[in-house]
């Protein structure tokens, strides 16, 4: 990676900020790549066409016109595109440049502080000027949470993701890294995070085809060389002026064998989350009606065709072919970013590398199931009642599934649960509600203003020709009863 920016040399558009656009230009020339920092909107798009990176910094607004005719051009061009949110969250102007440049651009990497990138996730997030607030730090105990919300937030933009703290953390759409380097001298500086942006603009101009790498190894290098500098500017008795200038230099000086040898990278193994949003077409698996065709295939058609949620439920099936089938489909949800759980057996969630699993209300009565399957997996439990819903949230559910709503087979017993029942459950509880029970698409919405967050269903896919075009049809009219 490094390599590559200092043979390729590929000139850097930096539309950045007067506070550090200095800095920005020689950090990008200390990596060996060439700085233009043209921002004149007449002229921005001409340059953006010919560079090998674009930099867009939010740290002043009067830019962002420029910011989006050049990105535009990038785009058409194959120019990595790299954004710097400056305080995104702080003020309406900055909400809206932001918002604007998101829907009009597409970005390579967003690089930011927590504060920044909470906002950009989900729309909340204090500000502390342009330095993230102390309540948004990163922290050995929730750096995991923050891994969460940026592969989030990568999957939503399909930019790679950077978010600067204490644990920096990177994040594309499938993997997630953390890496322990830097120094809090760096935060005493002006720019340090803008010189990181412009770094990273560096490192995808010389490595278009490897976005996420590059970005690992300029964080990694602006981190490695802060420890350096800091060093240096200690082994002098200096202060911040000479660490500034020592930090610099040491981009330019740092070798790749040093870099390896320095570098604290741990990549995180993150499965997903039980969120409101996946929770709209949750598909349980069931082979009765699968016509000749392979589990693997009819469940692959229905999540590429949009189901948001998968759960294996088996009956029947020894234990190991059970385990190898639940491997094989924990694998497809994987593939399509979904969460995977079992339904009511632990020790095959826990053996498939499933996501979670869901459970009845004697399991948790039984058991600990959350002390068994731990603190990252997902728990859904159902219920029936609101004392029932709110005692599975007690006992650690990540979200309820809720029902029968309308009269099924599979439960010929079970008494059907009005809206005003639904919506009572939905309202005693914070987690995420599932509605289950004889739901198809032609009753989906008498569920509109029950509260709920979505439907989880089996025959309404699994026993139609087309179980795809059923998810699609499904989807739509879910989305319709939410309101969305």
């Amino acid at each position: 990676m490094m390599a590559n920016v200092r043979e390729k040399e590929p000139i850097v558009q930096a539309i950045t900020n007067f506070v550090t656009v200095n800095d920005c230009a020689n950090i990008i020339l200390a990596a060996g790549a060439s700085p233009t920092m043209a921002h004149e909107v007449e002229e921005v798009a001409e340059v953006a066409s010919v560079v090998q990176g674009l930099v867009m910094n939010m740290g002043t607004m009067e830019d962002v016109e420029a910011m989006l005719v050049a990105g535009k051009a990038a785009n058409e061009a194959g120019v990595p595109v790299v954004l710097d949110p400056v305080a995104v969250g702080a003020t309406r102007l900055r909400r809206e440049g932001g918002k604007k440049l998101l829907e009009n651009v597409k970005f390579s990497v967003i690089r930011g502080n927590t504060s920044e990138i909470k906002h950009l996730a989900v729309g909340t997030g204090s500000t502390r000027g342009v330095d993230a607030a102390e309540e948004d730090k990163i922290t050995e105990d929730n750096y995991k949470a923050f891994g969460y919300m940026a592969r989030e937030l990568a999957r939503k933009t399909g930019a790679v993701i950077a978010i600067s703290g204490v644990i920096d953390i990177i994040a594309s759409a499938d993997r997630v890294f953390a890496l322990r380097n830097g120094d809090a001298m760096m935060s005493r500086i002006t720019g340090s995070g803008c010189m990181l942006t412009a770094l990273l603009g560096a490192f995808c101009g010389g490595n278009p085809d490897h976005i996420l790498e590059a970005t690992v190894c300029a964080v990694s290098l602006m981190g490695v060389s802060g420890e350096i500098a800091r060093e240096k500017t200690d082994a002098q008795g200096a202060g911040t002026l000479t660490f500034r200038t020592h930090l610099v230099d040491q981009i330019s000086l740092t070798d790749a064998e040093t870099l390896q040898k320095r570098t604290r990278l741990e990549e995180l193994e993150l499965g997903e989350k039980a969120t409101k949003e996946s929770m709209k077409v949750y598909a349980i698996t069931d082979r009765a009606w699968l016509g000749g065709r392979t589990l693997h295939d009819v469940t692959e058609e229905v999540l590429a065709a949009g189901a948001t949620f998968l759960q294996i439920r088996e009956k029947e099936l020894d234990e190991a072919t059970f385990l190898e089938e639940a491997k094989d489909l924990a694998q497809l949800a994987k593939k399509y970013h979904v969460p995977f759980v079992v339904n009511d057996n632990i020790d095959i969630a826990l053996a498939c590398g499933a996501d979670g699993v869901h459970v009845g209300q004697s399991d948790i009565v039984d058991k600990d199931v959350r002390a068994m399957i731990g603190p990252d997996k997902i728990l859904g439990i159902s219920a029936n009642t609101v004392e029932t819903a709110v005692k599975a949230q007690e006992s650690g559910a990540d979200y309820i599934g809720v029902g029968a709503v309308f009269h099924t087979d599979t439960k010929k017993d079970a008494q059907s649960l009005t809206n005003e029942e639904l919506l009572a459950i939905c309202k005693a509880v914070t987690i995420p509600v599932v509605a289950i029970g004889g739901i198809n698409e032609n009753n989906i919405m008498q569920l509109k203003g029950s509260g709920i967050d979505g439907v989880s269903v089996i025959s309404a896919i699994f026993a139609k020709e087309h179980p795809g075009e059923a998810t699609k049809v499904l989807l739509k009219k879910v989305e319709e009863m939410l309101g969305e």
